[in-house]
């Protein structure tokens, strides 16, 4: 449908994100239990609202409710029930535009999943555009009530990337040469311990008491924390990458002995952006790293493995949790960054902010050409526009500099007057 006006009118929501008042928290209540009456009228159910008007708490369900319930047609006025929730959130929880826009992703891919393979959908002609000629996938985007909700989703993104930071960055955020000097701490303690182990046990073999095997545990857990750390480093990528890193398949040593590397090679199914960009070039670690490498699964690796015995199969992926032997977990190497950061720089940085700290540190160095930061934006696996969009963290002031010294060079001449 359109206005007079030949155009669709325009939601609530998507005027702007305060032109519809959010509901003060005396409201939100009332919100809940309007939202559950129009689910009772479409259903035809008399069981009690699940909000008591006296206490305002939360009453028993007596029938389960679908998404059917929720979303009964594909018709834009459907996606009122995320209108009210999402100013429901906003009044009550102060949610901020990044948290809403991750929000409504989630819920377009619900209301997706509510009309797939849907049939009334198609006949009752509710598809946008030429969707009956294309496949599902794009037919579900041509749905009245996802397209009214991806507007939800690109204003609540503008704002994310105009509103300022909700937490405070100068705690966590390291300058490039300072994450370096980490990881060059973290090796000087860790070559220390290996140091004190050897001089006490030597190259101790056999059966080894439980002291000895702490120590050997010990030494192994801050080796993994180095090489992760390490690890990122030469490859700022996400941390799905190296905790997910599997021996002989995905984590490979190339090359002879004397010119040995090891490389990490991601099928389309490996990473996050796969689909868009398909199957990975290699990605080489650097040259020192392979003797360290080759140390920590040789000698210390082992002391994380769980079941030694002869008929048990030994884990393949490279870094392990010392407590159960398995796979590292995301919060797994969000605390071996933050705590080794905050340790030796008293800054809780995390994973994905290494990503923000390089490509803000290449931009600010000034000496990288369009080439090379295309080329940087494809090896960490996202566009040119997503490395200017989201991860260079440069001020303004920061990113007018060059122009202000160029403009400077240019008009350096002495006046003939």
């Amino acid at each position: 449908e359109t206005d007079d006006g030949g155009r669709r009118p325009s939601s609530p929501l998507a005027s702007s994100r305060t032109a519809v008042p959010a509901p003060s928290g005396g409201d939100a209540d009332a919100v809940r239990a309007s939202m559950w009456s129009c689910v009772r009228e479409r259903t035809g159910e008399s069981s009690a609202s699940p909000i008591d008007p006296d206490g305002g708490k939360i009453a028993g369900v007596k029938r389960t409710v679908s998404l059917y319930d929720v979303f009964p047609s594909a018709d834009t006025d459907s996606a009122a029930p995320v209108l009210q929730y999402i100013l429901w959130l906003r009044s009550e929880r102060g949610i901020s535009s990044n948290y809403e826009a991750n929000i409504l992703r989630g819920l377009i891919k619900l209301v997706k999943f509510r009309f797939a393979g849907d049939e009334s959908v198609r006949t009752s002609g509710q598809l946008v555009g030429n969707g009956a000629h294309s496949s599902q996938a794009s037919s579900l985007d041509n749905l009245p009530i996802i397209i009214e909700l991806r507007k939800f989703h690109r204003l609540a993104g503008l704002a994310g990337k105009k509103a300022n930071k909700s937490s405070d960055e100068s705690k966590k955020w390291l300058d490039w040469h300072e994450y370096l000097d980490v990881i060059q701490q973290l090796k000087a303690d860790l070559f220390r311990m290996i140091e004190g182990y050897e001089s006490k046990h030597g190259g101790s073999g056999g059966n080894l008491d439980d002291v000895v095997e702490k120590k050997r545990k010990a030494i192994a857990v801050s080796y993994q924390h180095y090489l992760l750390l390490s690890f990122f480093a030469c490859i700022p990528d996400r941390q799905r990458t190296f905790r997910e890193l599997e021996l002989d398949r995905s984590f490979m040593r190339v090359g002879s002995d004397g010119e040995a590397t090891y490389v990490i090679k991601h099928t389309s199914d490996d990473y996050k952006t796969g689909k868009s960009y398909g199957e990975r070039p290699a990605l080489p670690l650097g040259p020192s790293l392979t003797p360290e490498i080759d140390d920590f699964i040789s000698r210390w690796r082992p002391a994380l493995i769980q079941n030694k015995g002869e008929d048990s199969q030994p884990p393949s992926f490279l870094f392990l949790q010392p407590k159960t032997g398995k796979p590292l977990t995301s919060n797994s190497v969000y605390q071996i960054v933050s705590r080794n950061c905050y340790k030796y720089k008293q800054k809780k940085t995390n994973p994905h902010l290494l990503r923000d700290m390089i490509v803000t540190h290449v931009r600010q160095n000034g000496d990288a050409s369009e080439k090379e930061l295309e080329a940087l934006a494809l090896f960490m696996g996202h566009s040119i526009q997503m490395q200017r969009e989201s991860y260079d963290r440069r001020t303004l002031e920061q990113k007018v500099t060059p122009a202000v010294k160029l403009m400077q060079d240019m008009n350096s001449f002495e006046n003939p007057q």
